[in-house]
């Protein structure tokens, strides 16, 4: 206990069902750990899903490193944390991760529709982790961040508007705004 820290994740890694990186974040380099390079990563993704994708568990130690994942169709979710890290935080990480993607890309999660959609999964994986340090584990909260439905009411009163009645309200605003000078 005496290394506590917020920086509980070292990596978020998504792979294909070949083993192919579909997305990869490392966060802040351990000295101790080699994963510098991208020649290293792609190294230590080969092997990893060398060592998981025929496995039934969830929660493998690997490299020196805790690692859990889950698969979907053809998407494997990888997160990793050191040897010290606690298995249950790092677990709620991923199964936020895990379900607000779900969300965001309807239930269909695969290779197609994750790349169709990468803007959403990796706004989604910025809201579930930044730099290392974990932001959220509710998956509705990290949907309704990513997901555009916290416009401004005046933005979306406008398009459902016809062009006139945008531009009566426009001008009844504008009118009002002068008033309260």
């Amino acid at each position: 206990m005496n290394n506590l820290s917020l920086y509980t994740t070292k990596a978020v890694i998504l792979l294909d069902s070949e083993g192919n990186r579909i997305l990869a974040k490392y966060y802040k380099p351990a000295s101790s750990s080699s994963l510098q390079t991208l020649k290293e990563q792609k190294a230590f993704e080969k092997a990893l899903f060398e060592k998981t994708n025929r496995a039934n568990s969830e929660i493998i130690l690997f490299d020196g490193q805790v690692v859990l994942y889950r698969s979907a169709v053809d998407v494997y979710f990888y997160v990793v944390g050191s040897a010290e890290e606690n298995e249950l935080l790092l677990s709620s990480v991923l199964n936020a991760y895990y379900e607000a993607v779900s969300i965001l890309l309807r239930e269909q999660i695969e290779k197609r529709t994750v790349l169709d959609h990468y803007d959403l999964v990796t706004l989604a994986l910025d809201e579930t982790i930044d730099d290392g340090i974990i932001l959220e584990v509710d998956p509705e909260n990290i949907v309704s961040r990513v997901s555009k439905r916290g416009q401004d009411s005046f933005e979306s009163s406008i398009t459902d508007q016809t062009l006139l009645q945008a531009y009566q309200t426009a001008k009844e605003r504008f009118a009002g705004s002068l008033f309260n000078l």
